[in-house]
């Protein structure tokens, strides 16, 4: 048999050692590549819907909802009234409709005689409503219409001024489905963009919303509301509800989401080097872990070679009983290594007890600390909560939003319990508090502050409610920590079925 020398077998050892290092190279850029796009493509998607529906779907719902209402108070000959000067009451209606929100700057009623009224009082000639573009004249019952933007006339003192606009309106019909009129609010879509300035766009991006024309009606800078206009080649590409394409022409990241009434697309667009930076990144990132390895692997082979036999003699001596103190100086870096690797164990240690996300203590640490209270003969009451409509909040607000939720719900209960009773993540939204020491109404109380203060809290995202539920037990000896928690449980779920947002205990 071939015989191979010792630096031979340390360089095909140490070859052979290479390969999982360039197979994980390899993963490793796939995975950044995999990972990145996903989230890229989450994020992008995840935004555009939510400043759609609340800059878009929200006020819309609320306008036709103010519109059918109009509609069902101008019945018989309402209409006529309206445009009459002599009903003083109805005529304050329509205007305190317009000063009161933020979405209309004026408005027009009309009745099938091209008679009419506008808000603030204005008359136009020749002017004839039904030949207006935002007048709907299929004569359905209670369609509303948004027109395109469309060029309107507005008396600017001397002279008359063009300008573009978008209006809403609706048929007003009797009681018998006869046509009466109709009832019309122009725009302002200027204070709707007011709305944008306060979103945070990812990545550097931009956010508009714009007509099936293409002209942008909605825009954080007001002053560019219908005075640009997106690229064709975007409404072109716009096929679907919703979806994302890459615009090369314009070097665009693009995703929308399209609307039938109003005819409006939200677009939020990243510029393309912006989203391969995104990438370029880690990508270098991981170039530069890789050469550092590198080098470091190289220096290994060469002090490998040097200390390699005197390594084998050391480690013989050492596991035959010898004594090796004279040699303890070449073992430096050797210590040093077992230090970090002890100081690892410890982070390992401190995170298997600890959860990451809340920083309280997780189900393990439970039942270590459970444990010891019942060695130690030592009593303690339980209690369990669990978040009310959790799975509600992250479905509406996002993953983000719900993991928010869930670490502020933990920081107010650790500051109302302080540092002698603990708070463990039990799983998901379900938190377990142990109460050592204390009487249960002493407990119940603590938990009943806890639960007063989440339900009161005001949190940034508009119509967020958050509450919990809660199962509270009293210690008796006679019961294991399995009784304790099957019926903490039965508690939880009877303050979840009696309604939420509640305590249930039992002494």
């Amino acid at each position: 048999m071939q015989k191979i020398s010792t630096n031979k077998a340390i360089m095909i050892h140490m070859s052979f050692m290479l390969i999982p290092f360039i197979f994980l190279c390899t993963c490793a850029l796939f995975y950044i590549k995999y990972e990145k796009e996903n989230d890229f493509r989450d994020t992008m998607r995840r935004f555009t819907d939510n400043s759609a529906k609340s800059c878009v779907e929200r006020p819309v719902d609320e306008m036709k909802l103010l519109l059918l209402s109009l509609s069902d108070n101008m019945k018989g000959n309402a209409i006529e009234k309206y445009l009459s000067s002599e009903y003083i009451d109805l005529n304050m209606v329509i205007p305190s409709i317009v000063d009161s929100t933020m979405f209309f700057s004026s408005a027009l009623v009309s009745d099938v005689f091209e008679n009419y009224k506008i808000y603030p009082e204005i008359r136009l000639s020749p002017f004839v409503p039904s030949a207006r573009p935002w007048y709907p004249h299929a004569g359905i019952k209670d369609e509303i219409i948004f027109s395109d933007p469309y060029e309107t006339l507005k008396l600017d003192r001397a002279k008359d001024q063009s300008k573009l606009s978008v209006s809403v309106s609706m048929n007003i019909f009797d009681s018998h489905s006869e046509q009466v009129g109709n009832v019309a609010f122009d725009l302002d879509m200027k204070n709707m963009s007011r709305m944008l300035q306060d979103v945070s766009i990812p990545y550097d991006g931009r956010f508009e919303v714009a007509s099936r024309s293409g002209v942008v009606v909605m825009y954080s800078n007001t002053d560019i509301v219908f005075k640009r206009s997106v690229p064709k080649s975007w409404l072109d590409k716009t096929t679907e509800r919703y979806g994302s394409f890459v615009d090369e022409e314009t070097g665009k990241v693009v995703y929308y989401r399209a609307y039938n009434n109003p005819g409006w697309i939200a677009y939020t667009s990243v510029n393309i080097s912006t989203y391969t930076n995104t990438f370029e990144s880690e990508y270098k990132l991981l170039a530069l872990v890789i050469l550092i390895s590198s080098i470091f692997y190289f220096v290994v082979i060469a002090l490998f070679r040097i200390y390699f036999k005197r390594l084998i003699s050391l480690l013989y001596m050492s596991s035959n009983g010898l004594e090796v103190n004279s040699q303890v100086d070449n073992f430096e870096s050797l210590y040093e290594g077992m230090v970090q690797k002890h100081k690892h164990l410890k982070e390992v240690e401190t995170l298997s007890v600890t959860d990451t996300l809340t920083q309280a203590g997780t189900r393990r640490k439970f039942e270590q600390d459970a444990a010891d209270l019942h060695n130690k003969n030592i009593s303690f009451h339980l209690a369990i909560i669990d978040l009310d409509n959790f799975k509600q909040i992250n479905d509406t607000f996002g993953h983000p939003v719900g993991d928010t939720v869930l670490k502020n719900v933990c920081r107010i209960g650790a500051r109302i319990l302080g540092d002698d009773y603990s708070i463990y993540r039990f799983g998901g939204e379900e938190m377990v508090v142990i109460f050592p020491g204390i009487t249960f109404k002493q407990s119940y109380e603590l938990m009943d502050e806890w639960r007063n203060e989440v339900a009161q809290r005001i949190w940034r995202e508009e119509s967020l409610k958050v509450t919990f539920s809660c199962g509270m037990v009293e210690a008796d000896s006679a019961y294991g920590l399995d009784n304790m928690l099957e019926q903490v449980d039965k508690l939880l779920y009877e303050a979840k079925n009696n309604g939420k947002n509640r305590i249930v205990g039992f002494i």
